[in-house]
Order: structure tokens, then C-alpha cells, then sequence
């Protein structure tokens, strides 16, 4: 019996992103701020980003920086909504400089899309709670397999 093969496409969303981001820390005593993010898509579901956002920490200047590793469902959705899981370490400098843990949940819109929101939820220093806009540079590149 002869077999045939039959070409299959998978596709890996790969490249950059870069974003404007609000963030706000529930706790005593809470943060608020936005400022900028950068994300790197290797392939696969991981995507790496890096916010630095300024803002006020009891009514004084402050900054936090994050780095995140994130875990999307549907990596290559090009429309509706994309769940993802986020892990990670922040660093809080200010009034009281400190180190956190982050863990989360985010939600965004079309994660294969050029551009696109994103809500995410969780802990990190207190309630962590933020919300921005991600433009997206991505390649869809299609591996056949035998």
C-alpha cells in the first residue's frame, strides 16, 4: 500500500511589538502610571515584553519595570479575542524601592492582528490591574510537513 503525503501549513506568528500601557498596583501603598512596553513573538505561544512605566507612588514620582513571559491560546487569531497567561518580575523604584513577583491573566484583541488591546489582571505588588494598545510587527511563516 502506497501512501501519500500531504502538505501541511502551520503557522508561527514571529516579530515585534511595541505599546503605550496604564498600570495600576492595588496596595498599601498603590502605584499608578503608564508609560511603554516592547515585545519580541519568537514563534510558538511565548511572547517577551518589557514595560518601563513612570508614575506616582503616594503622591511622589516613582517607576516600575517589568519583565514578562507570556503564554497565548491562540497565538495566530487574526480576529476576536486572545486569553493569555503572564508571569514574570517587576522592579519599583521611588518612595520604596522593591522587587515583586507578577501572575496574571490577560485578554487582548486579534493577537495576530498589526495592532491591537489588551486587559490583563493579577498580582504583582498588590492587585495588579492594566490596560493599553500593542502594534504588532509579524511574520506568519508557513512550514510544510510531510
Amino acid at each position: 500500500m502506497a501512501a501519500r503525503a500531504f502538505p501541511v501549513h502551520a503557522q508561527e506568528p514571529r516579530g515585534y511589538e511595541a505599546g503605550i500601557e496604564a498600570l495600576a498596583t492595588l496596595a498599601d501603598p498603590s502605584f499608578a502610571g503608564g508609560g511603554i512596553s516592547l515585545g519580541l513573538r519568537p514563534g510558538g505561544s511565548i511572547r517577551i515584553v518589557l514595560t518601563a512605566t513612570p508614575g506616582v507612588l503616594r503622591n511622589r514620582i516613582a517607576a516600575r519595570g517589568e519583565l514578562l513571559a507570556e503564554l497565548m491560546l491562540t497565538p495566530a487569531k487574526r480576529r476576536g479575542v486572545g486569553i493569555y497567561g503572564l508571569a514574570g518580575v517587576a522592579g519599583q523604584v521611588g518612595r520604596r524601592d522593591a522587587g515583586r513577583l507578577v501572575l496574571g491573566l490577560g485578554i487582548e484583541g486579534a493577537p495576530a492582528a498589526g495592532s491591537g488591546w489588551h486587559l490583563e489582571a493579577g498580582l504583582g505588588g498588590g492587585v495588579r490591574i492594566a490596560a493599553g494598545w500593542r502594534w504588532r510587527w509579524l511574520r506568519h511563516n508557513q512550514t510544510r510537513m510531510p
